[in-house]
């Protein structure tokens, strides 16, 4: 994932076992190279326990106030606490400056959710007590002509969600970890202008409050942005951020909040391999011009489109929550829709690969009525599948995943394809409902999507098919690695890129095998729709999953956690 995503780069191997298992139609793929060897960057090598033997396939199946101050003391940013226990999510709340933040505003939001009928029930509706912290984007950003460029204005409603009050705010630059790029001006905080510092090779805006910000206190960020647009060539971890075969990219365009957690700020410097988002679910609201040409695909629903005088359309893009905000454009793009009950899936392909745009369609809509049955209710209207030309086999994102170009038109890589597509939308699920720590915990999403990537497939083709997928895709990895014992709750930065293909895509899934195996299949499936319901818009930890794990199966799993997932003490 920045993602996910070896899944291109690093092919089945001996998958003519996994080909025989599927329709005839779907030829065994070209084997592609196995990764690069090195040693790991960042954090040094780490090993653990023996792991026990890998389970058999066959194991799968109120107003803000400013607080009168001491003499000489700044004034404190503070709120009353939040209203719990409503489901009715409208209300004002007050923002630091005077700023209000209107929440009768969430039909915009809610209107690309499914219906509450249809999603309440598994919590994935946010009430009142969770919409007052949720942070919120309203974005402006316009394209020229020639696609050179990206220009934009940000309003961002932040809300201090942690105990301790804060001094300062972080923003996330992600152009900028590839190069020189994103540039920001004229910030402020209610209105004020603030004093702002880059750091982490300006890939880090940070903001100093003009008042310490107290907790579950809001504020307003405003500024204005702007990125030169790369074309011709990939940049970013795995070319997320391109114009490129006449096709936009354009995921971390715009000036994206760090997490404050129970750790403090999150600013390490992201991998130059897997995903480099780490974000709280928040609300979204986007206007896009750009040239009326292109038919643009984004996270979220678009509300409406305005062709202007100048050759020139205005998109309005909303939705929420979410984890993060992408854009696709493309002037060639081609549209083909399927019904999953009240969900409308998407695929859009460049037209010189329709056929491969059918068949992803299908694949996830196939995936999207596995995953449903195995994990609980898809949260919005819409789930799109998009052809770019990134170099990872797909990308996720919120309502929307992306696939490698080099796939739609390769027949030796259907099976690849087909994988690709099924791992992202199960992203859906592991990433964007359920968040975690995508850079030092990548196994709670990754991992999960890859296991659930081996349902999809005993799904649809049956159980030999999912033996063999374990067998070619999660062993081989593994094996590739000369299954090293190398825990799977790692940082990105601990694996080289050998091993983190290895252990996070192929180790890690095995262990959730493993713990199917010891607590049954019906304990783990149990268990996987509560972790859903639970974690919904939420940020999970290893932690934390093992404790629902003991619950759920009333077992003591810490032998079998120390063995796979955590480092040795």
């Amino acid at each position: 994932m920045r993602r996910a995503i070896i899944l291109f780069t690093v092919s089945f191997l001996l998958l003519s076992g996994l080909a025989a298992c599927l329709p005839s139609a779907l030829p065994a793929p070209t084997l592609l190279p196995p990764p690069p060897t090195g040693s790991p960057t960042g954090a040094a090598p780490a090993t653990a326990s023996p792991a026990p033997s890998a389970p058999s396939a066959t194991a799968l199946a109120g107003s803000m106030t400013q607080t009168a101050p001491a003499a000489g003391a700044a004034p404190t940013i503070s709120a009353p606490a939040m209203p719990v226990g409503t489901t009715d999510p409208i209300s004002t709340t007050q923002v630091a400056g005077g700023l209000a933040v209107p929440w009768n505003e969430w039909p915009v939001y809610e209107s690309a959710l499914r219906p509450a009928a249809e999603i309440q029930p598994a919590g994935l509706l946010p009430i009142s007590a969770t919409l007052e912290t949720m942070n919120q984007y309203h974005l402006d950003v316009s394209l020229p002509a020639d696609l050179s460029r990206l220009d934009g204005q940000a309003s961002i409603s932040y809300t201090n969600r942690s105990t301790v009050t804060l001094n300062s705010v972080y923003l996330h630059l992600f152009p900028n970890l590839w190069g020189d790029g994103m540039t920001v001006s004229d910030v402020r905080v209610g209105g004020q202008a603030v004093p702002v510092s880059l750091e982490s090779q300006a890939s880090l805006l940070k903001i100093s409050l003009p008042a310490p910000l107290a907790p579950r206190a809001r504020l307003q960020l405003d500024m204005r942005f702007s990125d030169p647009i790369p074309a011709g060539q990939d940049m970013g971890n795995y070319g997320e951020f391109a114009l490129k075969d006449n096709v936009l990219a354009l995921a971390g365009f715009y000036p994206t909040l760090v997490v404050y957690d129970d750790q403090g700020w999150h600013l390490e410097r992201p991998s130059l391999q897997g995903d480099v988002l780490y974000a709280d679910a928040s609300l979204y609201d986007v206007s896009l011009t750009a040239p009326a040409d292109l038919t643009v695909v984004a996270t979220g629903e678009t509300r409406e489109r305005r062709d202007n005088a100048d050759g020139s359309a205005t998109w309005r893009l909303t939705g929420g929550p979410m984890r993060d905000f992408n854009i696709a454009a493309s002037a060639d793009y081609r549209k083909f829709s399927r019904q999953v009950g009240d969900i409308v899936v998407n695929s859009y392909a460049v037209k010189q690969d329709a056929q491969g745009g059918q068949d992803a369609l299908g694949w996830a809509a196939a995936a999207l009525n596995t995953y449903q049955t195995a994990f609980g209710p898809y949260p919005y209207r819409e789930l799109d599948v998009v052809e770019t030309p990134t170099s990872a086999g797909g990308i996720e994102y919120p309502g929307m995943v992306v696939i490698a170009a080099g796939l739609y038109s390769d027949p030796k890589r259907r099976v690849n394809f087909e994988a690709a597509t099924a791992h992202e939308v199960a992203h859906q699920y592991w990433y964007n409902v359920v968040g975690d720590d995508q850079l030092n915990n990548p196994w709670l999403d990754e991992s999960m999507a890859q296991y659930s990537t081996g349902l999809y497939f005993g799904s649809q083709y049956g159980e030999a098919s999912a033996r063999a997928y374990v067998a070619q895709d999660f062993q081989g990895r593994w094996d590739r690695v000369k299954d090293i014992s190398k825990p799977i709750g790692l940082p990105i930065d601990a694996y080289s890129e050998a091993e983190y293909s290895g252990i996070v895509y192929g180790r890690g899934p095995l262990f959730l095998l493993a713990l199917e195996e010891q607590i049954g299949k019906d304990k783990m499936s149990a268990l996987l729709q509560r972790y859903y319901r639970e974690y919904a818009w939420r940020i999970a930890t290893p932690a934390g999953f093992q404790k629902l794990a003991e619950e759920v199966s009333g077992q003591d799993l810490n032998a079998l956690f120390s063995a796979w997932v955590y480092p040795p003490k």
